[in-house]
């Protein structure tokens, strides 16, 4: 009991330092929370993800509540070095693949998260040009991250392709397109780590494929379909009811159905 008091007056004092923090200077603050129902052997109910974020003239703070404690996400500023290069110091999402962010209902239109999301400090530098982009990270104990990714628009498809290497020999090839096929627009994901292995220490290349359809006569629902390297299959459909409340569920290969809605503002 005294440590949801205790964890209560935190969160309060957080929010209205935040707030107060955002009125009193030239800051927006956006925030988002959802809640789960799992039917299977049994009913659970929970709230994955509670967030909020305040950001202001190159900086930004981001947190999460988890089991009762507040969590520092993101807390990072830029300097502009110049029009193409920009450096971000303190703790920052790694530039390792696409799934940063993914683990917020308002980016994802999944239930589930592809995989876990590295936050970490240090100091990124960052430019992009002609389509091309590169990112570098370098943190605590030598650690460093790096991608490179380039752009492309042909024959009404948008796609990138990004290549991720860091300190701990890791090598991931992603690529994300959004087009249209047949008049219903699609929005796709890909990520295939290279480096990969099994409990033995052999290769064993890890991925997950991921991808949303959006009809327009559907008035604003959409389907998706997922798979992975664990041969797993993921599929559901989603809602979105307007633009900040959405809902979405998910069957997984072991049965599971989720049910997630989610209000981001």
């Amino acid at each position: 009991m005294k440590n949801n008091i205790r964890n209560l007056i935190i969160t309060a004092a957080l929010v209205t330092g935040i707030f107060g923090i955002a009125n009193a200077s030239d800051a927006s603050v956006s925030g988002e929370f959802s809640s789960d129902v799992t039917f299977g052997d049994a009913t659970a109910f929970s709230s994955p993800y509670t967030g909020l974020s305040i950001s202001g003239d190159g900086w930004e703070l981001s947190t999460n509540l988890s089991d009762g404690n507040v969590n520092v996400e993101e807390a990072k500023y830029n300097w502009a070095i110049s029009d193409a290069i920009t450096a971000t110091f303190g703790s920052q999402a790694e530039p390792y693949g696409i799934a940063w962010g993914l683990h917020r209902p308002s980016n994802n239109s999944y239930v589930s998260a592809p995989r876990d999301h590295n936050v970490s400090n240090g100091v990124g530098i960052s430019t992009s040009a002609y389509g091309i982009g590169a990112s570098a990270f370098y943190g605590d104990d030598s650690y460093w991250a790096a991608r490179a990714s380039y752009g492309i628009s042909a024959f009404g498809i948008n796609s990138t392709v990004g290549l991720s290497v860091n300190s701990d020999d890791a090598q991931l090839i992603d690529v994300s397109t959004e087009g249209s096929a047949l008049g219903i627009p699609y929005e796709s994901s890909f990520e295939y780590d290279l480096a990969a292995e099994d409990e033995s220490g052999e290769s064993s290349p890890s991925y997950w494929l991921r991808g949303v359809v959006t009809p327009e006569f559907a008035k604003g629902a959409y389907g998706l379909i997922g798979y992975n390297s664990d041969e797993e299959v993921t599929y559901g459909i989603g809602y979105n009811v307007n633009d900040n409340f959405k809902v979405a569920t998910e069957l997984s290969g072991d049965g599971d159905t989720v049910i997630r809605a989610s209000y981001s503002f």
